[in-house]
Order: structure tokens, then sequence, then C-alpha cells
């Protein structure tokens, strides 16, 4: 029996997320059910647990094979039966002691903000369209950076999913503009559920001068609610893009 890593592509607006869902609407129940089309009747682990309607770059599962696979005819052979919202992008042999969640160092996520009257009919699944001229991003870039650190994550958390450990270590936090494009990145070992997206509707209040860049401190400072006037942003702007390991799985 060998472990076998893959790295995912896929347009979560088809999916209720990762996660195995009844009904079969994960990208989990996909990717089992393309290993099971191949013969290989395997339970796959992700490195990230996508809200329904989130993208991934690269999602990184893996799977314990019971067949001796060439790691690129393993690659076509599953992307022959994935549907086409999905594609394994890489394989590779792993380690018997790699987990695609557990083995992780850090995650990156990408939220992709379009600012502008009109937008491009293929971008829209992609990006949180903002119509309005009033946005001022240089604030919103000021704030990005109070996210990097150790702090309590609490208000950034869907209340119902709340865990007891609330604290999380961002390593990185960036909102950049290019034209009508914003590009906010985040890097971290571990989220809370919706934690990206609660950040993006935050910055999204300072941008609008809702709020300002102390109030955003704030929440990181005593954990105290967001109150009700900040919304988690739509999770169609947003993607897992990287996982991060102690050593390079694909080789080359």
């Amino acid at each position: 029996m060998a472990r076998i890593a893959l790295e995912l592509s896929y347009d979560g607006g088809a999916f209720l997320g990762w996660q195995s869902q009844t009904g079969g609407r994960g990208v989990q129940d996909a990717l089992e059910a393309a290993l099971a089309a191949v013969g290989e009747t395997a339970r796959a682990a992700g490195a990230g647990r996508t809200d329904a309607g989130v993208h991934a770059r690269g999602q990184v599962a893996h799977f314990d094979a019971t067949k001796t696979w060439e790691p690129r005819k393993l690659k076509l052979a599953l992307n022959a039966h994935l549907p086409p919202s999905v594609s394994v992008m890489r394989a590779a042999l792993a380690e018997e002691n790699f987990h695609a969640r557990r083995s992780a160092l850090w995650r990156e996520y990408r939220y992709f903000i379009w600012n502008a009257p009109v937008c491009y009919p293929y971008m829209k699944p992609y990006i949180l369209w903002l119509r309005g001229s009033h946005y001022d991003w240089g604030l919103a870039s000021e704030a990005a950076p109070s996210f990097v650190g150790e702090h309590d994550f609490r208000a950034f958390c869907r209340e119902g999913d709340r865990p007891a450990d609330t604290v999380r270590h961002v390593r990185y936090a960036r909102l950049t503009r290019r034209g009508q494009l914003i590009l906010f990145r985040i890097v971290a070992g571990s989220y809370l559920t919706n934690m990206v997206r609660i950040a993006v509707g935050c910055l999204l209040e300072v941008a609008a001068r809702r709020k300002d860049k102390s109030w955003l401190a704030g929440l990181l400072r005593d954990a105290s609610e967001r109150g009700t006037t900040t919304k988690t942003a739509a999770a169609r702007g947003l993607f897992l893009w990287k996982v991060e390991y102690p050593v390079n799985i694909w080789g080359g």
C-alpha cells in the first residue's frame, strides 16, 4: 500500500465545500468517486475544508493506494473520471507518514475583488464585484497587516462553529490594488470557519470609511464581537491558493 498526494484545482461554485456531503455535493465525494472508477476504494483526506462556493487553485489531498501507480498515469486516469469543475494538477508518491492536513506548515488564501462599473463576464463567478467608486483601498491596505501575528480571532469565526481555542497565528496579510483588481492575500497555519471571508468583510468596512483601522485592531485585541454591520464576504471571491509542507512532495 502506497500513500499518494494529489494537488487539486476546483470551481467551488459547483460544490457545497470540500467535505463529503449527503447527496455527493462535496469535492471529496467527486474525488472518491473518481478513485473508485480507477479501482481504488479509498477515503481521501484534504489539507483544508473549504466552505460551500469557495474555490481552490492548490488544494492538497492524499489517499492510500492498493495498486502500483505511476503518478502521471494516475493523474490522467482520475481526470478522465472527474467532473469538468475539478482537475488533478499533480500527483506524487508520498512518505507513509505524510498527511495532507496534519503535515502542512501553512496555507495561503487569496480573495479577489473587482471594483468597477462593469465586469468581464468570465470573471463574475470568481470575484466579488463592487460597482461603487467610494472605496478607499489605500486605507484598507494600511489596515490589512493588523492581522499579522498571534491573535484571538474569535470575532472572525462563524458563531455556531467557534472552537474552544480561537487563537491563530497569521504569517502574512496584505491587500494590494492593480487597476480595478484588488487582491487580499493571507497566510496562516490554520483558520477558523469563515475567518478569511469575515476578515475581508471587515476590510471592506474600512475601505468604505464606515470603520477605521483602530476598530479592526480592536477586534483582534479584545476579541469583541464585530457587530451586526459587518458582512461575511461572498464565497465566490475566495481561493485556497497554496499549501506548503516541510519538504517538496512534488519533486523537481
